[in-house]
């Protein structure tokens, strides 16, 4: 099964729910996406196993609302919005108010970052069948300043999507894959999304938006760990530029859900009655309204059972 909601709800507890099920499917486990959904906490979890991250706060609404170590010019965002919705450069203290009331409409908790000057760039790796990581070739974004929405989505007058939103946002000559970065840079940053990967538990790939300053000290902003596997999502995107027959899309794509499914681990029969099924030939089986009057019963549960059987058949 290869997950194509893309909201929260579908990139974890839906996760959660195939997981149960014990239904196979494609790349990153619920527990690795709920952190990564939060900036604030992909930070935190990143910083504290030593991998760069820019320096910042987290402001909170009603509790501490303005930044406190962190000077303009700064990257107002909220903690949990994709494809930079809500973010604000701010270069000057005055206009630190309103963008941190445009964050805070966005989110009750709001990501203060310094802003690091210098080249954009993203990331991605994919474990290879004997679990080693591989880094895609990567691709940097020619920017006047940061990545905002208007560089990932094309909207109309009234504000809502296109009918071609990713492609219509592209424009000519705003990126190159692969990045033209030195030896060290790509030596940095492939060592920096290896342990990244590690650290967030990621599985099969994972792809992250890193700054570069002017000494080619890269910072991870954020980890995005789903992907679509179209031909326009950006990791198929920079496989493409790998070099290798079997990374081409679809060839990658296919490769991955066959790996999937040969993971699937058989659930013990110990483990599948604590979980409060019956399970027959591998499959679950729960009683229905059409087979729960056929159940041993005694006394009136067992005549309210079938009134109910007969009520619900009849609607």
């Amino acid at each position: 099964m290869v997950p194509h909601m893309f909201c929260v709800e579908g990139m974890t507890r839906f996760r959660s729910l195939f997981d149960l099920l014990e239904i196979p499917f494609l790349g990153n486990h619920d527990y690795t996406v709920w952190p990564a959904t939060d900036k604030a906490v992909t930070k935190q979890l990143l910083e504290a196993n030593n991998v760069s991250v820019p320096r910042g706060e987290l402001l909170q609404k009603g509790k501490n609302e303005r930044p406190t170590s962190v000077r303009v010019p700064l990257v107002v965002k909220p903690c949990n919005e994709d494809n930079s919705r809500g973010i604000t450069l701010v270069r000057k203290e005055e206009d630190l108010a309103a963008a941190l009331d445009y964050a805070f409409s966005f989110d009750p908790r709001v990501v203060v970052d310094e802003y690091i000057a210098g080249r954009e760039v993203r990331a991605a790796c994919i474990e290879e069948e004997d679990g080693s990581l591989t880094v895609l070739p990567k691709i940097e974004y020619f920017l006047k300043d940061i990545r905002t929405s208007a560089h990932k989505l094309q909207t109309d007058s009234s504000g809502k999507l296109s009918s071609n939103a990713i492609i219509a946002a592209k424009k000519d000559g705003d990126r190159q894959c692969p990045a033209d970065l030195s030896p060290e840079l790509h030596a940095r940053i492939d060592a920096m999304v290896k342990e990244a990967h590690h650290v967030l538990k990621c599985r099969h790939y994972s792809l992250y938006d890193i700054r570069v300053d002017a000494e080619e000290q890269p910072y991870i902003l954020e980890a995005a760990l789903f992907c679509s596997f179209s031909p326009l999502s950006v990791i198929p995107a920079m496989a493409q530029h790998a070099g290798r027959e079997d990374l081409k899309h679809p060839k990658l794509f296919h490769g991955l859900l066959e790996r999937a499914a040969a993971e699937k681990k058989p659930v013990a029969e110990e483990q599948k009655m604590q979980m409060g099924y019956a399970f027959t030939a591998n499959v679950a089986t729960l009683p229905t309204t059409d087979t729960l009057a056929s159940l041993e019963g005694t006394g009136d549960s067992s005549d309210t059972t079938q009134s109910e059987s007969e009520s619900v058949r009849s609607q």
